[in-house]
């Protein structure tokens, strides 16, 4: 390292301090003469000086340096000699480097893609292929099953699976209602009548069967709306497939069936198809007219004082004689008269006869009375082919051949 003074002492030696504080140093410097050089090259960094003045670098401060205001300011280099000069106002920077304008740069490859684009499609395992198959399965059934109420409650209407279940969804809403206890000499016709709603509504709302009849006591329910239930239509308790076999002696009236007749068993007149001439005569004779045959009605309805004798329509044989608990016609009896015919008694008081009895055209049976569902004295007469019950009128010219006046 040389023994020259540092050059922080030398440059303290000539600064100066203006009015304001400023310290500066005086442009009077002298030239820088290199002797720091050899003190490098002692460490080995023996370019140091040889790049400067392969540089051009003369080693003087430019006179053009300012003097006194302690900034480069907008100096620079002046690309001769390497001496430090201000930039004026005004003056260009260094333009950037331009980007080269030939275009992206194509890398040769081998044509194999480092990845695979295409994704397999995970496979279904066989349970949720189950699964999908007996959801499908359990919707196309419950719409099939669904229709057949539906389809049989519209009065027999083809209706599809979908419009079956569309109105299953119109079954299932909310329709009001208020209580009705039936009295005395009530009717289902009457009540749809007084309330001015359906009688289907009425049946459909007490899920009552086709034929029966109100019970004197009974809390029953009437719709609040008068169009509910207009085309409903319900099951039936009696047959509504006819057959023709051998004569049954059941253990109740809808079970007792008529057929060929057996060797003791006396056969009325045969009309040969001609429904008049079987020669029915009046059951209840002196009676007055209640009601006729209806979807809901398998018969005819007369009323009579308690106790009327009730007639045998035509003569035949008695398979059925005895009280029914449980489809509403209480003391009843089923007669049959051969030829395809038979008929019912219903509602009656007592029965003079048994099952196994043969009875003549107009033979008293029994006496008139309100058992079973029925809410006053009354008789039901039902007619049946091949055990399928048809309107008795068929059978009678008027009203009045029926009723006996």
């Amino acid at each position: 390292m040389s023994n020259s003074r540092p050059l922080r002492d030398f440059a303290d030696d000539h600064r100066h301090d203006d009015e304001s504080g400023y310290t500066g140093y005086s442009e009077a410097l002298p030239a820088y003469t290199g002797e720091y050089g050899a003190a490098r090259d002692e460490y080995g960094d023996s370019g140091y000086q040889s790049a400067y003045h392969e540089a051009g670098y003369s080693g003087e401060v430019s006179a053009q340096f300012p003097a006194r205001d302690g900034t480069l300011g907008q100096g620079g280099l002046n690309g001769q000699g390497g001496a430090l000069v201000p930039l004026g106002a005004g003056a260009a920077l260094p333009a950037p480097i331009a980007e080269d304008a030939t275009g992206p740069i194509v890398i040769a490859g081998t044509g194999v893609p480092m990845g695979n684009p295409f994704v397999k499609r995970r496979k279904r395992p066989l349970s949720l292929r189950i699964a999908a198959f007996t959801l499908l399965g359990a919707i196309m059934l419950t719409g099939l099953l669904t229709a057949t109420p539906l389809a049989s409650a519209a009065d027999g209407a083809n209706a599809t699976p979908f419009q079956a279940l569309a109105g299953a969804v119109v079954l299932h809403q909310q329709v009001g209602f208020f209580w009705y206890t039936a009295q005395s000499g009530d009717s289902l016709e009457g009540l749809a009548a007084r309330f001015n709603v359906q009688v289907g509504g009425i049946y459909e709302m007490n899920n009552l069967l086709a034929g029966e009849e109100l019970t004197i006591g009974k809390a029953y329910k009437i719709p609040q709306d008068p169009n509910y239930g207009a085309d409903y239509r319900p099951a039936s308790i009696t047959k509504t497939t006819g057959s023709y076999g051998q004569t049954v002696f059941g253990s109740n009236w809808w079970n007792s069936y008529a057929g060929a007749p057996g060797p003791e068993a006396i056969c009325g007149q045969n009309g040969n198809g001609n429904y008049q001439a079987y020669g029915f005569v009046s059951p209840d004779p002196g009676s007055y007219w209640v009601r006729g045959f209806s979807w809901y009605h398998d018969g005819v309805d007369m009323a009579a004082p308690q106790g009327n004798p009730i007639h045998a329509a035509q003569a035949g044989q008695v398979i059925w004689a005895g009280y029914d608990a449980t489809n509403g016609f209480g003391w009843s009896v089923v007669i049959n008269h051969c030829n395809h015919v038979s008929s019912l008694y219903g509602h009656m008081m007592s029965i003079s006869v048994k099952a196994g009895e043969n009875v003549d055209t107009g033979t008293v049976i029994g006496q008139e009375g309100s058992t079973g569902w029925s809410t006053g004295p009354h008789l039901h007469i039902s007619v049946m082919w091949d055990n399928v019950p048809i309107d008795p009128m068929l059978f009678y010219s008027s009203v009045a051949a029926i009723t006996g006046h």
